[in-house]
């Protein structure tokens, strides 16, 4: 009977050698394996090491008052009528006043400095100031009021020159806030 126990105890002793061997283990301490070898010279990197998306990024852009378009995403508003709006993709695929920005800090800095996001007014029949068009543009060329006001996007008034408060449009370009 001696025999049937020393058959299996020495299978056991030698399987759990072959284990140690595959698992690196030979004094009974596990070692650490070296991650480096699984990784292959210009392999794309892992999904939680890339960077975000730029199409999954979320930047506001005001678009009267229901209606908020993605800037990140390369979306503007437009405006048709006196309160119609709606998100576009371009200038292009507005038919009425393209606003691409609402703030200031969407504009792009040039070599001049920083440009301001402003309207272009123009002086309606109803003695009414009312924005013809809306750009990033030189803080020289969105002045003076009332033929240009700078949008300050948020009512923090960040955006606006020290004198100046943030405040909705009342007719230039409601309900969209200006610097007043």
């Amino acid at each position: 009977m001696r025999r049937a126990w020393i058959v299996p105890a020495a299978a056991c002793i030698a399987l759990a050698a072959a284990c140690a061997d595959v698992l690196g283990i030979d004094d009974g301490t596990p070692r650490p394996l070296d991650a480096a070898i699984d990784v292959l010279e210009g392999a794309a990197p892992d999904a939680s090491d890339a960077a975000p998306d730029a199409a999954d990024a979320f930047s506001p852009l005001s678009c009267g008052g229901s209606v908020t378009c993605n800037f990140a995403a390369g979306q503007a508003c437009c405006r048709t009528g006196a309160s119609t709006f709606a998100c576009v993709d371009g200038a292009d695929a507005c038919a009425g006043t393209y606003i691409p920005c609402d703030r200031s800090s969407q504009c792009p800095a040039t070599e001049a400095g920083a440009e301001l996001c402003c309207t272009t007014d123009v002086l309606t029949d109803a003695g009414t100031y009312v924005a013809e068009s809306v750009g990033c543009h030189p803080a020289a060329q969105c002045s003076p009021i009332p033929t240009h006001y700078v949008l300050c996007g948020d009512d923090s008034g960040a955006d606006c020159p020290p004198e100046a408060g943030c405040g909705e449009s009342v007719s230039t370009l409601p309900p969209f806030l200006l610097c007043k």
